[in-house]
C-alpha cells in the first residue's frame, strides 16, 4: 500500500527536520543560522555574512533541483514531503486510534501541541535546541516568534488545509509550466471502459477531485486513489485503474539534470576555492613621526585550528609595530601597524602576513 510507504518517508522526514539541530560535526549543529556570529552553519562548514554568495549558489542549486524533480516526479513532493500535507496526515494517523465519531475533533485537538512542536524545531535552527527550549518563557522575543509561528502553522494545516494546495500553492503554479505529458503523476487509465464506478476514489482524496476526468494541476500525488482502486479491485482479480504513470528518462530530464550537476560543481568549486586565513589592509593616516604611515589590518581566520602570522614589509620601509598576530579558530583580529619609509613606488607599500603554510600579500597606498 502506498499509504504505508508514505507513512515511513513522512516520519524519517519529520524525524531529520526534528533531530538535525542536534547533530552536531566538529563541535557545531549541523544546520543552524548563529545569531551572534551572523554565519550559517551547515554539516560542518561555516559561512559568515559576509560570504553570503555561497548562500545565493546553494539557492541556485536548490532552485534547479527543484526543477529537475518537478519535471521528473511532479507533484511527489507536495504528497509525500510537504509540511502542509505530512503535518495535516500526522493529526490523521494519530486521530484514527479514536473511535469514529471522535476522529474529527480528535485530529484538531492533535494538530495543537503537534504544531507547537514544530514551532519549536523552527527556533532551534537560530538558536541552539537547549538554549532555546530552557529560555523559551524567559524571552519575550523567543516566547513572541514561538507563538506566531504556532498560530501560523496551526491555521495553514487544519483550517487551510489542501485548500491552500488546491488554490495558491506556487509549486502547483510552477507545474503547469514545467510538467508535461511524460512527467511522472497519479493518473488514471481511459483506454479501459470496464472502470466499477464504486467512486472510492473521489471519497478518499485530500484535495477533492475526481482522477477519472483526467490530468488535473490540483493533484498532490498521494496516491490516496490508488490504494483505494486496488482494494477493490484486487476483489474482483483486476488491475487498479489508478497509477502512477510517467517517463523518468527523457531527453528533458536529462537536460534539466545537467543544469542541477552544473550548479552543484560551481558551488563545490566555490567551497573548496575558500581560503582558509584572510588578510586585508587600508591605509588610516599619518603617524606622528617623519614618513610614517598607520596602516590598519583585518585577519579573519575560517579554519578550525588558531594561527599565528607574522606581518612584514618590503626594504627599505620598516614595520614599527609587533609584526605577531595571534588569531583563534572562527576568529577575526583587527589592529594597526605604523610603517615607516616605502618600497621605491610613490604611493604605495606592500605589506605581507605568512604563517604556516600561506603567505599572503596585500598592496597598500597612501596619499
Amino acid at each position: 500500500m502506498w499509504k504505508n510507504r508514505r507513512r515511513i518517508v513522512a516520519l524519517l522526514g519529520g524525524a531529520a527536520v526534528l533531530l538535525l539541530p542536534f547533530l552536531r560535526i566538529r563541535g557545531r549543529s549541523a544546520a543552524r543560522f548563529d545569531l551572534p556570529t551572523l554565519s550559517l552553519h551547515l554539516f560542518g562548514a561555516v559561512v559568515p555574512i559576509d560570504e553570503f554568495y555561497l548562500v545565493l549558489l546553494g539557492a541556485l542549486f536548490l532552485v534547479s533541483l527543484t526543477l529537475w524533480v518537478t519535471v521528473v516526479f511532479g507533484r511527489l513532493w507536495c504528497g509525500w514531503l510537504c509540511p502542509q500535507t505530512v503535518i495535516g496526515e500526522i493529526g490523521e494517523w494519530i486521530a484514527s486510534a479514536l473511535p469514529i465519531r471522535f476522529r474529527t475533533r480528535g485530529k484538531t485537538v492533535a494538530l495543537l501541541p503537534f504544531s507547537a512542536l514544530v514551532s519549536l524545531s523552527l527556533l532551534w535552527y537560530f538558536v541552539p535546541p537547549v538554549e532555546a527550549t530552557r529560555n523559551l518563557f524567559r524571552s519575550p522575543i523567543l516566547l513572541g516568534f514561538f507563538l506566531a509561528q504556532w498560530a501560523v502553522i496551526y491555521i495553514m494545516v487544519a483550517v487551510v488545509g489542501p485548500r491552500f494546495c488546491k488554490t495558491v500553492c506556487p509549486y502547483a503554479m510552477l507545474q503547469n509550466v514545467l510538467a508535461d505529458r511524460e512527467t511522472l503523476a497519479v493518473a488514471y487509465d481511459p483506454a479501459r471502459a470496464d472502470c466499477l464506478r464504486c467512486d472510492r476514489c473521489t471519497r478518499v482524496c485530500s484535495v477533492g477531485i475526481d482522477i477519472r476526468r483526467g490530468e488535473q494541476r490540483e493533484c498532490i500525488a498521494c496516491a490516496a486513489c490508488i490504494d483505494a482502486c486496488r482494494e477493490v479491485t484486487s476483489r474482483r482479480n483486476i488491475a487498479p485503474f489508478i497509477a502512477y504513470r510517467g517517463t523518468v528518462r527523457r531527453g528533458k530530464a536529462y537536460l534539466f539534470a545537467g543544469g542541477c550537476a552544473a550548479a552543484a560543481l560551481v558551488l563545490l568549486a566555490a567551497l573548496w576555492s575558500r581560503p582558509d586565513v584572510r588578510f586585508a589592509v587600508q591605509w588610516e593616516g599619518n603617524a606622528g613621526t617623519p614618513g610614517g604611515n598607520v596602516y590598519r589590518y583585518s585577519v579573519r581566520n575560517d579554519s578550525d585550528r588558531p594561527v599565528t602570522l607574522a606581518l612584514s614589509v618590503e626594504r627599505p620601509a620598516r614595520l614599527l609595530d609587533d609584526p605577531e598576530v595571534a588569531v583563534p579558530s572562527r576568529g577575526r583580529v583587527t589592529g594597526t601597524v605604523t610603517v615607516k619609509g616605502g618600497d621605491g613606488t610613490p604611493g604605495q607599500i606592500l605589506i605581507t602576513a605568512a604563517g604556516r603554510g600561506f603567505r599572503i600579500v596585500r598592496k597598500a597606498a597612501f596619499p
